[in-house]
């Protein structure tokens, strides 16, 4: 296991150095992009509200293609994050690596984002109003140092296998750990794709595993899917079980307006010794909703709703009205 990462990195510098030979037509070039999450919202939970306005995301990169095969991106990530009760504002080096991709064979190396979290923005859409569930429950990290790679194996499937360090962008030091994560993206027949995902980390005794299964249909109608995602053993740590369903729909309106909804439930297990779940702070059910609206390109707005019904008996049920923007360029 301890090669593996090792092999990979000598197979992409053979790769990029194999494929350096580039015809004369093609130009060098690159180009910066960034985008924006704002909003301004209203909480109500336990008989009071607050409100507020946010800025929760916004990022700032450069891509550079090196030739038609090879290219490179960097991006500086800022976000907020909840520290000793606080929300404050943190900045981070979110991506930086060198890729290699023939539309048959890639492979990427360095600080690279999860593949499985990128399908399942792109099936569920909507990011500027909420994660996915796998992300935001905190089963697999956003991005992380290491090697992925891609076979298109023909038009209907996609395999992918990743090495990395296991513990996210914002944790680099070394402790001689890995996560393997392995994927596929099949679309059998038009406007259906079906998403599979696995990944283990740690030692045999107690081993991280990780599984969800998503199936989607994304017509010109509408788009709709359902997902089953799961834990065992998080944080490397014997029973510590959870899991949860997602549930998702989009119906366009008119041509720039849009209604979408989603429901997710996370529950986790009772863990020997103790007499209640071991995540029950965040078990329960997850509700979103709302209309998007487009009125120029590569910018949306979107009146919403969100609320959180808790599993356990005393914690509040939490309800949030909302104004979300997402611009990008």
């Amino acid at each position: 296991m301890n090669l593996l990462p090792v092999a990979l990195s000598i197979l992409m510098l053979t790769t990029v150095s194999a494929a350096a030979q580039e015809s004369d037509d093609f130009k060098p070039s690159g180009k910066f992009f960034g985008l924006l999450f704002s909003n301004y919202h209203t909480s109500f939970t336990g008989g009071e509200n607050n409100s507020a306005f946010e800025v929760t995301r916004s990022y700032f990169g450069y891509d550079y293609s090196f030739s038609k095969e090879i290219s490179s991106r960097i991006m500086y990530d800022g976000t907020t994050e909840v520290i000793n009760g606080k929300t404050i504002y943190s900045g981070y080096l979110r991506n930086a690596y060198l890729q290699y991709d023939n539309r048959k064979f890639m492979i990427r190396g360095g600080l690279i984002g999860a593949e499985q979290i990128s399908m399942m923005d792109k099936i569920w859409g909507y990011r500027f109003i909420t994660k996915p569930p796998i992300d935001y429950s905190g089963m697999i990290q956003v991005a992380d140092l290491g090697v992925m790679t891609k076979i298109y194996a023909g038009e209907l499937l996609e395999l992918d296998l990743s090495i990395t360090n296991g513990r996210g962008f914002k944790d680099i030091a070394a402790n001689g750990t890995y996560r393997l994560s392995a994927g596929f993206t099949l679309t059998p027949v038009d406007n259906i794709l079906v998403r599979g995902f696995y990944d283990m980390m740690g030692p045999s005794g107690s081993m991280q595993r990780t599984a969800s299964i998503t199936a989607a249909w994304m017509g010109p109608k509408f788009n709709a899917g359902a997902e089953y995602f799961r834990q065992d053993n998080a944080s490397m740590t014997d029973g510590r079980d959870y899991s949860g369903i997602s549930l998702f729909a989009k119906i366009p309106l008119a041509e720039k307006v849009s209604l979408f909804a989603r429901y997710d439930h996370i529950s986790s297990v009772i863990m020997d010794g103790d007499e209640d779940p071991w995540n029950q702070n965040r078990d329960g059910s997850y509700i979103f909703a709302g209309i998007d609206f487009s009125p120029v390109r590569n910018v949306r707005i979107s009146p919403n709703f969100t609320g959180y019904l808790p599993t356990a008996g005393g914690n509040d049920n939490v309800s949030t009205i909302g104004l979300n923007i997402e611009a990008k360029f």
